[in-house]
């Protein structure tokens, strides 16, 4: 059944529906950008788009914060050897309480500073971390540097990906059996249950697009 746009023509032409086809262009611009500030559009070779953090600032921040009291306690433990060492009488050896206090201590140091520089590091990363969408393939940027990786040597994208410093994140895995980790996409603890992100479903979808473009059904 088709509706009418107008009513008519006793009374003279009244539009009964609004003509669509006149705004669907920006329709489809408002449509496209209500993922927000997570999503940008640039400049160069074709329309690029940023996937970002959740919350890059606040993330940043919080995990800056943990990292320098990490570091913090490890620098007062490892001064804590130090002075029990000088509490040792010159020319004796610690006895076994010392020796354990100083162990325990040194422990303290060596475990609280490793996560404390892991802190550190993802701060690092969660401020600089984004994947750009190409035409041709894929930006990820990490902590310190960036790599591109063409859509043909992706065979898939992989959402809870446990690593040593990123703990649960994403990755791209690719054909020859690396990973890329997306730094953008790394999760907080209490998030591990949750499902995956909205963005990580999207470049799944793209991805398995552009396979079926590249390998229609017969």
């Amino acid at each position: 059944m088709t509706i009418p746009r107008q009513i008519g023509p006793e009374t003279g032409p009244r539009t009964a529906l609004p003509d669509y086809s006149r705004s669907s262009a920006t329709v489809e611009r408002m449509v496209a950008q209500l993922d927000g500030p997570r999503r940008r559009t640039g400049g160069g070779n074709g329309q690029v788009r940023a996937l970002l953090p959740a919350a890059a600032t606040r993330d940043t921040l919080l995990r800056g914060a943990v990292g320098v009291l990490a570091l913090g306690v490890a620098l007062a433990a490892l001064i804590g050897v130090i002075a029990v060492w000088l509490t040792v009488p010159e020319g004796h050896s610690p006895d076994i309480g010392r020796l354990l206090l100083m162990l325990t201590l040194a422990l303290l140091a060596l475990i609280v500073g490793l996560l404390g520089l892991r802190f550190a590091w993802v701060a690092i990363a969660t401020a600089r971390a984004r994947v750009e969408i190409g035409e041709d393939s894929l930006l990820v940027v990490g902590a310190l540097r960036s790599r591109r990786v063409p859509w043909d040597e992706i065979l898939a994208i992989e959402s809870r990906v446990v690593h040593p410093v990123h703990w649960l994140t994403a990755a791209l895995r690719l054909r020859d059996g690396s990973r890329v980790l997306m730094p953008a996409f790394d999760r907080h603890i209490w998030s591990y249950s949750r499902p995956t992100g909205e963005d990580v479903r999207g470049l799944r979808r793209e991805l398995h697009e552009r396979e079926l473009a590249r390998h229609p059904r017969r």
